[in-house]
C-alpha cells in the first residue's frame, strides 16, 4: 500500500512538473477601480508612476485547471490635491504624492480555454504583501509657494516630506497587506500572456499609532486613512 502511495505520489509531481511553465510579469497599475478612469490614468495620460514585477510558475493541473503562485514587487499609491497655510496664513495649493512597495506573493488559480494558438483564461487571485519602500512628496504650483511651504515647515520642526531614508517613515502606518484580485486574460502560443485584472485590498493602510513622519504624510492620512488600496491592472507576462 505504501509503495503505490509513493508511485502515485511521484506520478502527480511528475505530471505537475511536465506542465510547470516559469514566467515573468510586468506591467501598470491604477488604483482606481473604474475601467474608464484607469484606460486614462494608464494609456492617455502616460504618467503612471505604479507598476509591478516578478516572477511567476504555472502549475497545470487536470481539467485545464491552473495555480500559479509567486513573488512580485509592487508599486502602488496615491495623489492628493490639498492646502498648506504658510507663515503668512496664506493657504497654497500642491499636490501630495504618496509611493509604497510592497513585496507580495499572490497566488493565482485559474481555468483556461484552449483554443489554437490563442488561449483565453480567466483567474481569481489572493494574495499577501509586505511594504517595504514608501515616500510622501509635496509639491506647490510655482517656485514661489514651494518657497513659502518648505519655510513653514522648516519653522514647524516637522518634515515636508517622507523620505524612504527616514527612520520613522513607517509611523502610523500599517505595512501587512492582503487581498483578492479577479481578472481574465490571453495567453499566445502558449508564451505570451496579457492579462486584465481587478484587485481590492482588505487591510487599511494606516493605524492610530504613532504620529505620522511629516506633513504630506499626514495630509494622505487624513484623507486615505478609511480607504483601501483597490484599483485595476495590466500585466504582460512572458513564459520560457
Amino acid at each position: 500500500m505504501k509503495k503505490l502511495i509513493a508511485v502515485a505520489a511521484a506520478i502527480a509531481m511528475f505530471a505537475v512538473s511536465a506542465h510547470a511553465q516559469l514566467g515573468i510579469v510586468a506591467g501598470l497599475t491604477s488604483n482606481s477601480s473604474d475601467l474608464k478612469t484607469a484606460y486614462s490614468d494608464i494609456v492617455e495620460n502616460q504618467s503612471v508612476t505604479q507598476y509591478h514585477a516578478g516572477v511567476v510558475l504555472r502549475l497545470g493541473l487536470p481539467l485545464n485547471f491552473y495555480v500559479q503562485p509567486g513573488v512580485v514587487y509592487e508599486m502602488k499609491g496615491a495623489t492628493l490635491q490639498h492646502q498648506i497655510a504658510g507663515l503668512s496664513g496664506e493657504d497654497f495649493e500642491v499636490d501630495i504624492n504618496t509611493k509604497t512597495g510592497f513585496l507580495e506573493i499572490p497566488v493565482q488559480a485559474g481555468w483556461r480555454f484552449e483554443l489554437p494558438g490563442i488561449t483565453p483564461y480567466a483567474f481569481i487571485e489572493p494574495y499577501l504583501g509586505y511594504a517595504i519602500t514608501t515616500e510622501s512628496k509635496t509639491q506647490a504650483k510655482n517656485g514661489i509657494a514651494q518657497t513659502a511651504i518648505e519655510a513653514m515647515a522648516s519653522a514647524s520642526g516637522v518634515p515636508l516630506n517622507t523620505t524612504n531614508d527616514d527612520e520613522n517613515k513607517w509611523n502610523g502606518r500599517e505595512r501587512l497587506q492582503y487581498g483578492i484580485g479577479v481578472g481574465a486574460g490571453i495567453l499566445l502560443l502558449d508564451r505570451l500572456g496579457v492579462s486584465l485584472k481587478w484587485y481590492w485590498d482588505f487591510g487599511n493602510l494606516y493605524n492610530e499609532q504613532g504620529q505620522q513622519a511629516s506633513i504630506s504624510a499626514k495630509a494622505m492620512y487624513e484623507q486615505a486613512k478609511d480607504n483601501k488600496a483597490n484599483g485595476i491592472a495590466l500585466t504582460a507576462t512572458l513564459f520560457f
